[in-house]
């Protein structure tokens, strides 16, 4: 006999159309709502998140306390358990397991429960490694809306993640949403019923916010009179789970992220509203768990471990990770708070970083005044090391840095007091830092001038590794290998026309408005305005600028008549690319003031590579992409539009390839052998349709602001494996991190405390 599980439910947003005060004061209503209903003989109710039952006992110790109860009857079914419901795509994996950390221990601790249903009602997409995450937490089953595969024709399968751990899945094909109309029950069950791979289906009764409904007990009950041979029951996910074990049947195995052709049109448009939000969180990210590292280090030296500091930062980070707040698509005043809650997350973390960083450095003999760089990354590395230094008393000379012997070094900035007599200045080299340690190097009197510097010769610069030459009209770049075989081209600024909302990306026309290269719309020219090349003994900047007018005269036959006459600004463009004597990776800053609403900004290059496939980096992981899916016979394939959610991704040949990295850039489209990463969309509106979400102005997403945007790409033999990029995106994102000081403690000048193997 086939048999329904209706489940009575509501989605909590923490904050979407409404702000968090706005959901925490509906959903009190709802809770209470669902203490009355919970009179009714056999009424059940599930429950998501456990930051709104934290922020209940908190507001509200008498309902509480009543949903305390109900929850140890059974009557309610806490559900995903997570401290709040992340994005599962855009977070680190860390971030991910701390979601469940912090909801789990809540459950145990509040409830004596252990939660055994993953439910993922509202992410954009599901991260190929859940099925890891989840079964390591302690899930039994998992229930998700978004991402199903096109092969994916059942809504019971086993899901199988990159490390082979498998975890019983239930995708719900039509949403949380499924029984909410209890009039339409009938043909709810129809269409479930296609895709149900046992007699059992689940039918979710509830939506985002809503309260549950006094009428579905009569609406189960008038079911079962008319439907002899279809029981409908009130019930938890948990039941429905345990009857789909208790068939013994075989599911079909279903492998690897859940990412569908659907959200390939929402998400890189979702993800790169509000870019700032990405960025924000990717520093907090790396800042928390680098705070976490050294504050376990230096607490075992000795120090206080600051635990409620850290578990608050937590506590925030999860907060942004939201699955509506990290993707940017929620209504303007709740990121006035978010913006608030980072700004404070950086300065406390930073503060706290420090002091421990402190802690360590004076528990080591340092003989004399000298800079201790850290490594936080648990393998030995070389990189690139700034360090501003305030030279003691009677120091006379330049400053320079060593270890056994003197390093090779470069002033970047000096300042200069009274009687002409240095300061203060701030250096670079490159360290070479033990694993999760640090490494002493001693303030010495410069005096070796560095081997084999770098060349500058008009546009270009040579380095040991690569030549990198400059167009100073475009501020578009050549990077060659030794042999002189062109690597890539580009770092080219494209404006495109936008006039979707936080959802959708839609456009009036064939999307390109102008690009540095002088493509698009005749009216409007970029115009250069400066370039030059900052020489340095190991490391060397192009510093290009440009601004965009929407308007020139004359606005046509511009080769034979260039523009006279600007008029209408809309962007200030500074653009940098860094290169070093030491190392091959080239660095760029983009750094854009925007005053042009209705635009989507990229930064596109060309690699020459022309693949399929590429490869990019997933929580815990790196799994292949396609460069473009198939839409139907008519209109064949369109690119992908998302390749990198986290911090890189790699495209090769096989022979070479290469890494891109970024600090907060999860958008790009790869079509031919050309790769667009987005910088910024700016639209006026969370919907524009009425469908994705109520039709609410949100000015604050026209981006109408200043930008610093931050990527970087290394060329490499071989595939991505062979050449470990990824060491290359963390070394990029987790730099050295110096401190000066004159210390005598017992600790040796230099060492590691943890080191990780394999890779």
């Amino acid at each position: 006999m086939k048999t329904i599980y209706l489940v009575p439910h509501t989605h909590y947003d923490v904050a979407w159309a409404f702000s968090k005060e706005d959901y925490l004061n509906i959903n009190k209503g709802i809770l209470n709502e669902v203490m009355k209903l919970m009179e009714v003989p056999g009424f059940k109710f599930c429950l998501e998140q456990t930051f709104l039952l934290q922020e209940m006992e908190r507001r509200d110790p008498a309902l509480w306390q009543g949903l305390k109860r109900i929850i140890e009857e059974g009557k309610l079914e806490i559900v995903d358990g997570q401290y709040l419901m992340p994005d599962t795509m855009l977070p680190t994996g860390e971030t991910l397991v701390r979601e469940i950390l912090f909801g789990k221990k809540y459950c145990e601790e509040k409830f004596g429960i252990e939660v055994p249903v993953a439910w993922a009602a509202d992410s954009f997409g599901m991260n190929a490694q859940l099925p890891q995450i989840y079964s390591k937490a302690g899930y039994k089953w998992l229930a998700f809306r978004r991402g199903a595969k096109a092969e994916v024709t059942q809504s019971e399968f086993l899901w199988k993640g990159l490390d082979g751990s498998t975890i019983l899945t239930h995708w719900m094909p039509f949403g949380y949403r499924a029984g909410l109309d209890l009039n339409k029950l009938d043909q709810s069950f129809i269409g479930l019923d296609k895709y149900a791979a046992t007699p059992y289906i689940l039918m979710p009764c509830g939506s985002g916010s809503m309260p549950p409904q006094s009428e579905i007990p009569q609406a189960v009950k008038d079911w079962n009179k008319t439907h002899p041979d279809v029981e409908m029951k009130i019930a938890t996910p948990k039941e429905f789970f345990q009857a789909l074990e208790g068939t013994g049947r075989k599911f079909e195995i279903v492998e690897g992220e859940l990412y569908d052709n659907e959200l390939v049109d929402v998400f890189p448009q979702v993800c790169t509203s509000r870019l700032w939000i990405v960025q924000d969180s990717r520093e907090c990210e790396g800042l928390l768990m680098t705070a976490e590292e050294f504050a376990t280090i230096a607490w075992l030296l000795g120090a206080d471990y600051p635990s409620s500091e850290l578990r608050k930062a937590w506590e925030d980070m999860l907060f942004i990770a939201f699955h509506d707040i990290i993707t940017g698509c929620g209504v303007d005043e709740i990121y006035v708070e978010v913006k608030e809650i980072s700004s404070s997350l950086k300065a406390k973390l930073v503060d706290n970083l420090n002091r421990s960083l402190s802690y360590i450095a004076e528990r080591v003999n340092t003989g004399g005044e000298a800079i201790l760089v850290f490594n936080p990354l648990s393998w030995r590395m070389r990189n690139w090391v700034e360090a501003n230094i305030k030279l003691p008393q009677g120091y006379d000379s330049v400053p320079g840095v060593k270890e056994t012997k003197e390093v090779e070094s470069e002033i970047i900035e000096m300042k200069k007091g009274e009687k002409d007599k240095i300061e203060e200045v701030k250096i670079g080299f490159i360290g070479d830092l033990p694993p999760l340690g640090y490494k002493v190097y001693k303030l010495t009197p410069q005096r070796k001038e560095p081997e084999d510097r770098i060349k500058v010769e008009g546009e270009s610069i040579d380095t040991p590794f690569l030549k990198v030459s400059s167009d100073r009209e475009t501020g578009i770049i050549e990077v060659r290998d030794k042999e002189d075989r062109l690597l890539v081209k580009g770092n080219e600024i494209f404006i495109d026309d936008e006039i979707g909302d936080l959802y959708y990306h839609r456009s009036r026309f064939a999307d390109l408005i102008k690009s540095e290269s002088g493509e698009g719309l005749e009216y409007g020219s970029f115009k250069p305005k400066s370039f030059k090349i900052e020489k340095g003994a190991l490391r060397a900047k192009i510093i290009f600028e440009d601004e965009y007018y929407c308007l020139t005269w004359p606005y046509r036959l511009k080769e034979r008549f260039p523009p006279t006459l600007y008029k209408y600004k809309m962007l200030d463009i500074h653009k940098e690319v860094i290169v070093f004597r030491d190392l091959p990776r080239i660095e760029f800053i983009t750094r854009v003031d925007n005053n042009y609403p209705n635009i989507r900004l990229s930064v596109k290059f060309d690699t020459g590579i022309e693949r399929k496939v590429y490869f990019r980096e997933t929580q815990f992981g790196v799994i292949p992409e396609p460069t473009e899916y198939f839409i139907s016979r008519a209109e064949g394939f369109k690119a992908s539009g998302i390749p990198n959610f986290l911090s890189w991704f790699d495209l090769s040949d096989g022979i070479r390839g290469i890494t891109f990295m970024n600090k907060g850039l999860p958008a790009t489209m790869i079509t031919g052998s050309s790769i667009y990463i987005r910088l910024l969309r700016s639209v006026y509106g969370l919907s524009a349709d009425g469908i994705a979400g109520p039709l609410v102005p949100t000015p604050d997403a026209l981006e109408l602001k200043d930008y610093k945007f931050e990527y970087a790409l290394q060329h490499h033999d071989g595939d991505w494996r062979e050449a470990k990029v990824y060491k290359w995106a963390q070394e990029f994102h987790h730099i050295p991190l110096p401190v000066q000081g004159n210390f005598k403690g017992d600790l040796p000048w230099e060492f590691s405390f943890l080191e990780l193997k394999p890779n």
